[in-house]
């Protein structure tokens, strides 16, 4: 057999044939592989269609001429404006569902934005959710929801100088309708309660827990 095998030789022709068949292939085969890596990292740069993590700040619940209304003030890191508005669309929807109230509004704050509630306005604000389930009893609200966001990006102390969009009820129930996650934020309370210490139960250090505020009716 070997001695059969050892006779036969491949004419100039077959060759030719064979490298420009292989060379093909191997060609073809990094093709795949380029354009497997552009289509992944297409993918990666798309929004998060559920928005981003975020970090709780504070709680306001109010009490508001017989009505209950909660504000909730969130920080993202460095997100692009539409992924802000997402996550604010996901928080609100989670408030909504743990908590009764007429009145809920979610503010998206930059990770340097403001720490204190008196300076969460105009720039620092990055994205803003009103949410009224019965909107002809809330003053001001004409539809279940009011949304905006900045198109900025934040500055080194938090604060965006972009236009403000407007978002259309049809663009909110889209954005909604998309989300495949329902969290709300990061509550670093929860987080300092849980991390304690074998000693003598000290809650980690550095983690400032989210301000709860209620107040009662006619603030």
């Amino acid at each position: 057999m070997k001695a059969i095998l050892g006779k036969i030789k491949p004419s100039k022709r077959l060759l030719v044939i064979l490298t420009a068949a292989f060379g093909v292939s191997a060609a073809s085969g990094g093709a795949a592989v380029y354009v497997s890596r552009d289509a992944l990292m297409a993918r990666m740069s798309e929004p998060k269609t559920s928005g981003l993590e975020c970090t709780a700040i504070r709680t306001l619940k109010l009490g508001h001429n017989g009505q209950r209304w909660i504000r909730m003030h969130i920080k993202t890191d460095r997100a692009d404006g539409e992924s802000r508005m997402r996550t604010a669309l996901r928080v609100v929807g989670a408030l909504a569902k743990a908590e009764k109230a007429d009145l809920y509004q979610v503010v998206v704050l930059d990770s340097a934005g403001p720490e204190n509630r008196a300076d969460v306005r105009g720039a620092a604000i990055g994205a803003e959710v009103l949410f009224a389930p019965g909107p002809q009893s809330v003053p001001g609200m004409s539809e279940t929801f009011r949304a905006s966001y900045n198109e900025g990006t934040a500055n080194s102390v938090g604060a965006f100088h972009g236009k403000i969009v407007d978002l259309s009820m049809g663009d909110i129930r889209t954005m909604m309708a998309a989300m495949d996650d329902q969290s709300s934020c990061i509550d670093p309370s929860a987080a300092a309660t849980g991390a304690v210490t074998a000693e003598g139960g000290a809650a980690e250090q550095g983690a400032k827990p989210a301000e709860t505020v209620e107040a009662p009716a006619g603030h």
